[in-house]
């Protein structure tokens, strides 16, 4: 007997700019299913966005699923003798006040056994974390999870050996691995692109952003994306150096992707195909394939944190 439709919690990516809410179904023959995602601009309070965009979505499901990633959280992988699970904690908060910019006292960490004696440890910082949770609660929510991002940006493109994912104010670049994936953060996001547009042309910022969507950077402040790409190409030739596996394949995805031309001005200076992150055939089964991929670079954070529950 084939069993109902169930709703998987709510994937959540509360960014600088939108936030975006996912909700995915798993069908009767038990497989997930992005019905719908909803966005809206995240204001000055994350929680009127997640309330909005929860209603446009007409659900009822409440529990959720959040995100964290550099430089409110990080991964890690140590090597612990045997101890007791008090005195491994110990060890591990002691490894993660080594790696972080913030005070011990404003650090969460959590140990998960890997293998013998290897540890992945996942720090998050406290505040950035109670006010993520805190939002989602005042939106009505009930949080089950808070996930680093790059684990469900690689469940969202499980296909890619990379993932380069542009933000508002920082890229990072994920190539996942086990125990824990690679991620290099770069200090250049989509608004250094708007910057530089409003810094060549004199626009406002508007201006700009409508400017940078539209026609991309049509010569103005071409020389962000050539500082990005050199630290990108950087970054894979630093990772190329000391992994055992080959990048053939690179995934964009964030707001920032849909920048026209930088995929392949990326692609050139690596030599490695790339291309904007695509949500996996049948992951989207109801919705028109034109925006699946319009809209899929977006998309990926919700979608692969809905999808938490299915990889836990």
């Amino acid at each position: 007997m084939r069993r109902r439709s169930e709703t998987l919690p709510l994937g959540v990516d509360i960014g600088a700019v939108r936030t975006r809410v996912a909700l995915v179904e798993r069908d009767a023959d038990g497989h997930p299913r992005l019905t719908a995602v909803a966005a809206r601009p995240t204001g000055t309070d994350a929680a009127i966005a997640l309330a909005d965009a929860r209603a446009e979505l007409r659900t009822r499901e409440r529990r959720c699923v959040l995100a964290l990633g550099l430089p409110e959280a990080s991964l890690r992988v140590a090597s612990f003798p045997a101890m007791r699970s008090i005195e491994r904690a110990r060890a591990a908060r002691f490894e993660a006040a080594r790696h972080v910019p913030y005070p011990p006292a404003e650090i969460v960490v959590r140990v998960v056994a890997t293998g013998e004696e290897r540890f992945a440890i996942g720090i998050a910082h406290r505040p950035a974390l109670a006010a993520r949770v805190a939002a989602a609660k005042r939106a009505g929510l009930r949080p089950s999870a808070v996930d680093d991002a790059s684990f469900a940006l690689a469940r969202a493109f499980p296909y890619a050996d990379a993932i380069v994912d542009i933000g508002e104010r920082a890229t990072h670049l994920i190539v996942p691995a086990l125990p824990i994936p690679a991620v290099r953060s770069l200090a250049i996001g989509g608004g250094a692109f708007t910057a530089a547009i409003v810094a060549s042309l004199g626009l406002d910022g508007i201006a700009a952003e409508r400017r940078k969507l539209t026609l991309g950077l049509a010569g103005a402040g071409e020389h962000v994306r050539s500082s990005l790409i050199g630290e990108l190409a950087a970054a894979l030739t630093d990772h190329r150096a000391g992994a055992r596996s080959e990048i053939r394949s690179i995934a964009l995805a964030g707001n920032g992707a849909r920048l026209a031309g930088l995929a392949e001005a990326l692609e050139a200076a690596v030599a490695i195909p790339v291309r904007l992150g695509t949500l996996v055939a049948g992951a989207c089964e109801g919705l028109p394939l034109d925006v699946v991929r319009a809209a899929s670079p977006d998309w990926g954070l919700a979608y692969g944190l809905a999808l938490w529950d299915e990889a836990a």
